[in-house]
């Protein structure tokens, strides 16, 4: 099964969906070892892990789509994916996501927010709200598979106000989103923002309970930073630790075993393949 099709039925079934966030190929294998229907991948995560610089609009939209192509390849699983703004014009949204599309994916979505972006201290601009709505028209517009979902982000709450995010993604479903993404949304304002949107929500998880999640209406939770911050202070650790003593030898017992490693990268499957094959 195509996985937009798969999607597509995740968001039709009753519940919440829930999307764990992968910053490279093994994460996400992880992701789906762990039995989670979908992977989220994200932009600040790739930025990080694929290229080791901030989520200032650095990235490209054909860097994100490589990396969602080594991702694809390698799940079973649909995978959702940042495509920040999707280029500067409505038509270069309409090439990303048919890009997308012969990627793999099974959706995407796409920001109101103007290219650099996320500075430390300072406030964020959005596009004005026609040529954001008519971004997510182009993107709708050019789909070649109708199960291939797109999700309109606005991140209004974060730079103008709440009624000005509501406001935005009413537009956004109306051009013809199928999910909306509204960051910054607090717990506490979830049911009063989902009840005023006629398409269901997709927001980012921090630390927040499945169950109040659910009872707040969301329908799909994210959480596209957490593998690359636990990723990143185990290395930071064993690596301090090895500067400090000489030796990992405490970390054995925090890591596993190759046979276990291998059992999950594929080399027992490849043996057996080896073998059937005449290699070995």
């Amino acid at each position: 099964m195509k996985g937009t099709t798969r999607l597509r039925q995740l968001l039709a079934q009753p519940g919440m969906l829930i999307a764990p966030g992968a910053h490279d190929v093994m994460s996400a294998r992880i992701v789906e070892a762990e039995g989670f229907q979908a992977v989220y991948l994200g932009g600040f995560a790739t930025s990080a892990s694929m290229l080791g610089i901030p989520d200032h609009s650095l990235i490209t939209m054909t860097e994100l789509l490589a990396q969602a192509r080594n991702v694809t390849a390698a799940v079973n699983i649909p995978v959702i994916s940042d495509m920040d703004d999707g280029g500067g014009s409505p038509l270069s949204v309409r090439r990303t996501v048919r890009l997308a599309e012969q990627a793999g994916l099974a959706g995407v979505h796409i920001e109101d927010l103007q290219p650099a972006k996320h500075f430390v201290g300072h406030r964020d601009r959005l596009f004005p709200k026609a040529q954001a709505t008519d971004k997510i028209r182009a993107a709708v517009d050019a789909r070649t598979d109708p199960d291939f979902v797109i999700i309109a982000r606005s991140d209004a709450i974060g730079v103008t106000s709440l009624d000005d995010a509501i406001e935005r993604a009413n537009a956004y479903s109306e051009a013809g989103a199928d999910l909306l993404f509204l960051p910054y949304l607090r717990l506490s304002n979830t049911r009063k923002v989902v009840e005023a949107l006629p398409k269901p929500l997709l927001n980012v998880v921090i630390d927040e309970a499945k169950p109040d999640l659910e009872a707040a209406g969301l329908k799909v939770a994210i959480y596209p930073i957490q593998s690359l911050f636990v990723a990143y202070k185990a290395v930071r650790e064993m690596l301090g630790e090895l500067k400090t003593t000489g030796t990992i030898a405490n970390f054995a017992q925090r890591t596993p075993s190759m046979k276990e490693f291998n059992k999950f990268i594929g080399a027992d499957d490849a043996t057996v393949l080896a073998e059937k094959y005449g290699i070995v």
